[in-house]
């Protein structure tokens, strides 16, 4: 997918976070899409996963905001029943929910689009017309509802709360159940709208964030903004790296939230913002080095930073114990003295390259990279330049390249280069 100037845009978010995408028809059962399959953290190390959630919030009071509104319903019928879903939740379990005005700051968005639309900057889409609404696990959070079936005249406002008490269920980390008494089912019924968690839906909430120990906070912001008046500055500000001067970068990657992230130096900047910043490196993810050689975040929701011969591990923005550790230590058959960029392939595993070569690491077998690699980049991926510097792949399996500040979008089945283009340009959008 790209925007009106060609620009490549991640679709929904990234490869390591699951969008669901749901399939139901109004009016009779039809199934969502299956729960995906959790292997082994990409380095091999066991990460112990409950079969309920695959995530949870950090913190206990969740704020979310309505972007737009449909058409069909008022908007005050729509902010009560966005709210009495969210209160069906915190009943139950130790969160708290507060709706705010603005959007920009909030843990949880939720819209109302059309089949193609953007997420907080990104191009998103849902997989299918009869898809109700798609929700994003923690910490991204964010409620989609398809506009064709909210609302149309059809569909009823216990049905928009069915799926509201459902997608948010989703939101705070839950998988789906096979039990047909759930609110988290796959499918929706017409013949049993349930309006609110079930017995065990309550005792799977409960698992994760625990018995509600109080009330309810009833506390809501008001709906209004207001924009604080700047402190002077006490310092002259010391001047940074422009996005747009850069004449260079080490690696791209996309954070725990979907942001994508550039790295230069000791500073990364969050191409998900207009004009965006410079920021430390070390301030985001605690514990990285400066100029890091290549990253990726991968379907185990941890993202892996490399340089030299060894490589760092984050669960979001924490650094796991025990890392740094040695590429060949984990990644046998790789270079260990230093990559170039990597890229995610929808199989499973990697593709790793330094200089005019490229290896395929395939986590699915004991021996991860066959006998016959190293290979020629170039032979194999006709278009691309000798050297690759970056490797991004989105959810869609969508998947690009990056050397000398130019992009390649590969076709994923027989790795034909579909467009190419500057990236200052079309990503930095200078």
């Amino acid at each position: 997918m790209s925007n009106s100037i060609g620009r490549p845009v991640v679709v929904c978010v990234a490869f390591a976070f699951i969008v669901w995408t749901h399939g139901a028809t109004i009016g009779r059962e039809r199934p969502y899409d299956d729960d995906p399959y959790f292997p082994k953290d990409l380095d091999g190390t066991n990460t112990t996963r409950d079969l309920t959630v695959v995530q949870k919030w950090s913190k206990s009071l969740l704020t979310y905001a309505i972007v737009n509104y449909p058409r069909g319903m008022p908007e005050g019928t729509v902010r009560s029943t966005i709210r009495t879903a969210f209160d069906a939740w915190s009943r139950v379990t130790n969160l708290d929910f507060v709706e705010r005005a603005s959007s920009a700051e909030v843990d949880i968005q939720v819209a109302f689009e059309g089949m193609n639309h953007y997420r907080r900057g990104v191009p998103c889409q849902y997989n299918h017309e009869n898809t109700l609404a798609h929700a994003f696990f923690p910490e991204l959070g964010d409620i989609h509802f398809n506009t064709l079936h909210f609302f149309n005249g059809e569909t009823s406002r216990e049905e928009f709360l069915n799926t509201a008490v459902h997608e948010i269920g989703h939101s705070l980390g839950l998988l789906h159940s096979a039990s047909r008494s759930s609110i988290m089912y796959g499918a929706q019924l017409s013949s049993n709208l349930l309006v609110e968690p079930q017995p065990e839906d309550i005792e799977a909430i409960q698992a994760i964030y625990g018995v509600r120990s109080g009330p309810p906070s009833t506390t809501q912001l008001p709906l209004t903004t207001t924009r604080p008046r700047p402190a002077p500055p006490t310092t002259k500000p010391r001047t940074k790296t422009n996005l747009c001067a850069l004449s260079s970068f080490d690696t791209i990657v996309l954070d725990h939230r979907g942001n994508i992230c550039v790295l230069a130096g000791q500073y990364y900047y969050n191409l998900n913002e207009t004009n965006p910043p410079p920021r430390k490196l070390a301030a985001k993810w605690p514990g990285l080095p400066r100029k890091v050689q290549a990253a990726i975040t991968y379907r185990d929701q941890k993202t892996y930073f490399y340089k030299d011969d060894q490589y760092w591990k984050y669960d979001k923005l924490r650094l796991e114990k025990g890392y740094p550790r040695p590429i060949a230590k984990s990644f046998p058959g790789i270079p260990t003295d230093g990559l170039d960029g990597l890229l995610t392939v929808k199989s499973g595993g990697f593709l790793a390259f330094k200089g005019p070569q490229y290896w395929f690491y395939d986590v699915s077998k004991s021996k991860p990279v066959e006998w016959y690699y190293p290979k020629r980049t170039t032979s194999d991926f006709a278009g691309l330049p000798t050297e690759v510097d970056a490797g991004l792949m989105t959810t869609a399996g969508r998947r690009f390249v990056f050397s000398a500040m130019r992009y390649y979008e590969l076709n994923d089945k027989d790795r034909v280069i579909l467009r190419d283009g500057d990236v200052r340009r079309d990503w930095f959008n200078c």
